[in-house]
């Protein structure tokens, strides 16, 4: 401070560009569902093993972007392909303190248009390895059904914006 420069009391992660090449991927299982997560309750069986049967299995790398994980999900789910669809992704972790698993938004990406949740990469949103990822696929002019927890109870009418 000495010599007149301001010196950034924040620290600020710059992610390194990893070499795809070099760095062997990992295995992401993605779970997809229409107008809505997947119910948390359906993840809850820890020692089970019990998921939702709507499993995509792809390999990735950790500076995977949400648009990067949406044009993979659209190469399978050709219905998913059309101009608007919006896809609501989530992490679903174990909680640390209990058997149970939860849900954590981290942003959402629409079929021809740009938003600021694009380049997120999974390394970004605190992705580990063992996490799962749950995307909520919303056709364009059909009503996204869902609350917090993935129930079907609350109906939201309002548009979505892909912009957060």
């Amino acid at each position: 401070m000495s010599n007149g420069q301001v010196v950034s009391q924040v620290a600020v992660s710059q992610d390194k560009p990893l070499d795809r090449e070099k760095l062997c991927p990992m295995l992401l299982r993605v779970f997809c569902a229409n107008n809505r997560h997947n119910p948390v309750s359906e993840y809850n069986n820890r020692n089970g093993g019990s998921v939702p049967a709507n499993e995509l299995q792809m390999y990735t790398w950790m500076d995977c972007s949400l648009r990067e994980l949406t044009s993979l999900i659209k190469e399978v789910n050709p219905d998913a392909r059309r101009k608007g669809t919006t896809f609501d992704f989530a992490i679903i972790q174990a909680d640390r303190t209990s058997t149970r698993y939860i849900l954590r938004d981290i942003g959402n990406t629409m079929n021809g248009q740009r938003g600021i949740d694009d380049h997120k990469t999974l390394q970004q949103c605190k992705f580990e390895v063992g996490d799962f990822v749950d995307v909520a696929i919303t056709m364009p002019n059909q009503q996204r059904r869902f609350n917090n927890h993935g129930d079907r109870r609350d109906f939201d009418r309002r548009p979505r914006s892909p912009i957060r």
